[in-house]
């Protein structure tokens, strides 16, 4: 199976969310070849949710049988919900969207709640959890100069705390039932 993975930028996302995912497939007992998409590279929720440029996607990866578009929820501020349930719709067989409460940093940071300093509900509820927490964070580890601004390196405990992230990041498990949902409906 190929899966496309569509962030809003995969310049840092890709280190999160390509982890992610494959351990998703791996939850689910199936092998998936997981891309992040690179070209074009989009910036911002705006581009990954807007539908035209969702549309030429699809239509430039026939190959691919799977398209997940996982962008920051942001507060729905701009109506990010809204957006990607109409991206959903535009293509029902063949993409999922995820939306990361409030970012995908805060999958990054379920990994390392301990060592936040902040209760786990406020760095979920916070509008902005990139700068607030992962950013320092990530200074504070000695990593930001690494791969991924140290987005690869905080990944590395993915395996052993999958269950935690499934536990504190509730999107994603729910993202893991569809998943399940569409692999039993979809002959691939």
């Amino acid at each position: 199976m190929k899966v496309l993975v569509i962030p809003e930028d995969p310049t840092r996302d890709q280190y999160i969310l390509k982890p992610i995912v494959e351990k998703l497939f791996e939850d689910l007992g199936r092998k998936a070849r997981v891309e992040v998409l690179k070209d074009p590279h989009l910036r911002g929720t705006s581009e990954a949710l807007d539908k035209k440029k969702i549309e030429g996607i699809v239509a430039e990866n026939p190959m691919e049988n799977l398209f997940l578009l996982i962008v920051d929820r942001d507060g729905d501020r701009l109506g990010n919900s809204h957006q990607a349930a109409g991206r959903e719709a535009d293509h029902p067989h063949r993409l999922i969207a995820c939306l990361a409460v409030e970012e995908v940093e805060v999958w990054m940071l379920a990994l390392h709640r301990e060592a936040l300093g902040a209760p786990w509900s406020e760095v979920r509820a916070h509008h902005d959890p990139k700068e607030q927490y992962a950013d320092p964070f990530l200074r504070q580890q000695g990593w930001l100069m690494q791969v991924g601004s140290g987005r690869k390196r905080a990944m590395q405990g993915l395996g052993s705390q999958w269950q935690a992230l499934l536990t504190f990041c509730p999107e994603l498990k729910d993202l893991r039932d569809r998943l399940r949902a569409w692999l039993d409906r979809t002959p691939v």
